[in-house]
């Protein structure tokens, strides 16, 4: 699969953790962006590129966490570079709002936000 960016990323580091089967692996989450996200594990995590986990990042300072389904689009080292696939109403709203923070320009956050809706289903 080709890597392909449409989306502004922000670098956000925060506590995370990637789920593959009933095996959870602890890492940190290095970027984010409205369709997928970058972590950096210091442990080595059994996942082919394009397998699929559950991504769950966790807002620091609060009891916020937000969940995807995602997909492995590349792996380079310590580095995974996932393509966020399905998430839960509450996870993109709090994803939405963080961009909105970290953009600095609530309505550059709209339109990209507005972009992604026009987007083609994933898979």
């Amino acid at each position: 699969m080709s890597e392909q960016r449409n989306y502004r990323r922000i670098g956000f580091r925060t506590e995370a953790h990637i789920d593959v089967g009933a095996n959870s692996y602890p890492c940190e989450l290095v970027d984010l962006a409205l369709q997928g996200a970058l972590f950096k594990s210091a442990q080595t995590i059994p996942l082919p590129v394009e397998a699929r986990a559950t991504l769950n990042i966790f807002l620091p300072d609060s009891a916020i966490r937000m969940t995807f389904e995602a997909e492995l689009i590349h792996q380079r080292g310590d580095y995974y570079g996932f393509l966020f696939v399905s998430e839960d109403a509450d996870s993109m709203a709090h994803l939405r709002r963080l961009l909105e923070l970290n953009f600095g320009d609530a309505e550059q956050a709209e339109q990209e936000f507005s972009h992604w809706l026009k987007q083609e289903p994933k898979a």
